[in-house]
């Protein structure tokens, strides 16, 4: 049968004014409306791109519900496209399209997911929520979504993502590619690896996490990995984010290297099982990351750092992490480094440097920074530093490969077995003078001592050193260099040229010891001449004195006195002859005035005649005799004594005892208590001039005077 051209035109006329009828009417104002599939609509596209600013925002809502509730997509849908619409919150219309495989609502302006909402749509396959305005994916937001494979919510503020948003007990079994880039993340939990471990190595999942601001990873979840689980098969996109350290990642998720390796890699012939991406991120090139660097240079396949930069320090900003040379990756500590010095640690050569050159110091640090590493050694540099005078013991000295203290000024080292049990020791350009004996017994275990440009003592007993830097020549550097400071006639000759004879034969030395010895020998000699001649002259001063005349203790003590006499003579009446007579004859045969009680005395008391007899002379002289003893006992003690003291006090004059030897022990001992008495009582200057009658006892008598 033949239908008329006319009938067909007719009946496809009549099918597309009923369908553009029905979708009309319920499309939202201002809005295209797209349905796909008749009679039932199985794709919906809602878009208000041309006429977004004059849509009211609730008539907008409601009429789109109107839309999804209406037998047209109600139980039919089976994807849902809203775009470019003012779309604030998800209306709960679209919470019931259960049959729903992909829901797409990018370019609106939705502030958040709803709860109990997206979770119902157990047939989704994807969901994409890119380009809104969400800041946070809460906690069940996609439980139980077990077809789920792609998820989109990229371009928008979110800043946080609940713990549980992916973790196992979400049940997303089918998730294998989530865009989260361009969001407003700071951290990130170890949830990517519930997203990986249900991949497969020909089919990875894919995370963007890029263009956001992550710094830091953290472990709030409590992921605690071991190498029991399964392997993670995962391509993670951190590019352009703010992570500082790819290590924080590690210490971050609570792995050690060997957790690390069992996640990642499933032998070692194999290739890693995930990968994460960290272009144009601006890392710290410090020494935190140093061993994956190191791996990164030695394993040339590993592309992980492919156009990532360094962001400090200043030198090497904007240089590519790959092309700085391993040496270059250096840690600057500041806990417990000494004030004023430098302390990096240096991983490449395993060495922790302290640098305090040229800083003034006057004794080594007490501390210095803490090891990374057990296999790590510091290396000191203390050198330049004039004020340093002591090479003190330090506990750090252990662990030391390196130390510098040349050009300083020490002058002694306090353990010399401590300080050449380091590897590497510089102490030349110092004020060393001198090696104990005790350096040749050591166990030197140094590879390297300078010792050089230091003021060396060889003397006779350093002789040993010869031996000594001959045998340690391969340690000593420059051993040749050492060199004599003193003595004088070795300076500036090298310590190996030099012999033991040479250390100990002084030539100048010896000549020396040779004059002073003579010239002692000399002095002595003289001294004793001189001692016997002046001995000589001593026991002979009387007849000296008398044979030459000589006064040499002539002295007036009373001049501008009114003087009768020059001397008062007194003895006992039975010495006047011929001892007494002959006393005062001598004396004033000399020319002295002479008063003698004999024949000067008045009339009346003899002590008042005594008085004014010593009164009136400038010396007193008295001839202790047995006889004197004997008889002026009494006076002495009762009457004279007194009378002389006040009076030789007074006037201060001299009285000379001439003692003449008695041979009665008791009036020896009168007389000798006499003379004890006056000198104690400071009654006179007492002089003997003879102690025993003698040829020429009358004439040293007057002589005394």
């Amino acid at each position: 049968m033949v239908v008329p051209w006319r009938t067909c035109l007719i009946f496809v006329a009549v099918q597309w004014t009923f369908r553009a009828t029905s979708t009309a009417v319920n499309c939202p104002t201002n809005c295209t409306c797209d349905c796909a599939g008749y009679p039932a609509c199985s794709s919906l596209t809602v878009d208000c791109l041309q006429a977004q600013p004059d849509i009211d925002r609730e008539s907008f809502t409601k009429q789109l519900d109107s839309l999804l509730c209406s037998n047209l997509t109600y139980g039919r849908l089976s994807s849902l496209t809203i775009v470019d619409t003012p779309l604030s919150y998800v209306p709960r219309s679209v919470c019931r399209l259960t049959t729903l495989t992909q829901l797409r609502l990018y370019r609106n302006r939705l502030a958040r997911l709803p709860d109990n909402c997206i979770s119902n749509l157990t047939a989704l396959t994807l969901l994409t929520a890119s380009r809104n305005y969400i800041t946070r994916l809460q906690d069940g937001l996609f439980d139980g979504l077990r077809n789920l494979v792609t998820l989109y919510v990229d371009d928008n503020r979110i800043s946080s993502i609940g713990l549980r948003v992916f973790n196992s007990s979400s049940m997303l079994t089918g998730l294998g590619d989530v865009r989260l880039d361009g969001n407003r993340l700071t951290t990130l939990e170890p949830w990517p690896y519930f997203v990986g471990v249900k991949a497969n190595r020909s089919h990875r999942a894919h995370i963007n996490l890029s263009n956001n601001r992550i710094s830091k990873f953290t472990n709030m979840m409590e992921w605690r990995p071991t190498c029991s689980m399964k392997q993670t098969y995962l391509h993670l996109g951190l590019s352009n984010n703010s992570i500082k350290h790819v290590s924080d990642i590690v210490y971050g998720w609570n792995l050690s290297f060997t957790t690390l390796m069992c996640l990642l890699v499933q032998s070692w012939q194999s290739m890693p099982s995930s990968h994460i991406i960290f272009t144009n991120n601006y890392l710290n090139c410090d020494c935190v990351d140093f061993s994956l660097y190191r791996a990164v240079f030695e394993f040339r396949g590993i592309n992980n750092l492919d156009k990532t930069y360094c962001g400090k320090p200043g030198s090497l900003y904007g240089t590519r992490v790959t092309s700085v040379p391993l040496d270059q990756f250096v840690c600057e500590l500041t806990e417990r480094c000494p004030f004023r010095c430098r302390c990096v640690h240096r991983p490449a050569n395993a060495t922790l440097h302290v640098y305090c050159s040229n800083i003034n110091l006057t004794a080594l640090p007490l501390e210095v920074p803490a090891l990374p590493k057990s296999y790590t050694k510091y290396k000191l540099d203390f050198s330049n530093n004039p004020l340093l005078r002591r090479l003190e013991h330090r506990d750090y000295f252990v662990n030391t490969s390196i130390l510098d203290v040349s050009n300083c000024g020490i002058e002694a080292v306090d353990n010399w077995k401590d300080v050449l049990s380091v590897k590497n020791v510089y102490l030349h350009g110092n004020r060393l003078t001198f090696l104990p004996r005790s350096v040749a017994s050591l166990n030197v275990t140094t590879e390297r001592v300078t010792l050089y440009k230091n003021p060396w003592r060889c003397s006779c007993e350093d002789r040993w050193m010869t031996n000594w830097l001959s045998s340690a020549s391969q340690r000593v550097m420059s051993a040749e260099a050492v060199s004599c400071q003193l003595p004088t006639r070795l300076r500036g000759k090298r310590i190996l040229e030099i012999s033991d004879s040479e250390f100990c034969h002084d030539p100048v030395s010896e000549a020396r010891s040779r004059a002073v010895v003579y010239t002692c020998l000399s002095v002595a000699g003289v001294a004793g001449v001189l001692l016997s001649v002046g001995l000589v002259v001593y026991r002979l001063r009387v007849r000296l004195y008398t044979n030459w005349k000589l006064h040499p203790f002539d002295r007036d003590e009373c001049l501008g006195e009114d003087m009768e006499y020059d001397v008062f003579f007194c003895c006992s009446s039975e010495d006047h002859d011929p001892d007494g007579r002959t006393v005062v004859e001598t004396m004033e045969a000399n020319g002295y005035r002479v008063c003698y009680h004999y024949r000067d005395f008045m009339p009346g008391l003899i002590v008042d005649n005594i008085l004014a007899s010593v009164t009136l002379s400038k010396r007193t002289v008295c001839l202790l005799t047995c006889s004197f003893i004997r008889r002026f006992v009494h006076v002495f003690y009762c009457q004279w004594l007194p009378i002389t003291r006040v009076s030789v006090l007074r006037l201060q004059k001299l009285i000379h005892v001439c003692y003449i030897f008695c041979s009665r022990p008791r009036l020896k001992y009168y007389c000798m208590l006499y003379c004890i008495l006056l000198y104690f009582m400071s009654v006179c200057n007492l002089t003997t001039i003879c102690r025993s009658p003698t040829p020429h006892f009358w004439v040293c008598a007057p002589r005394g005077l």
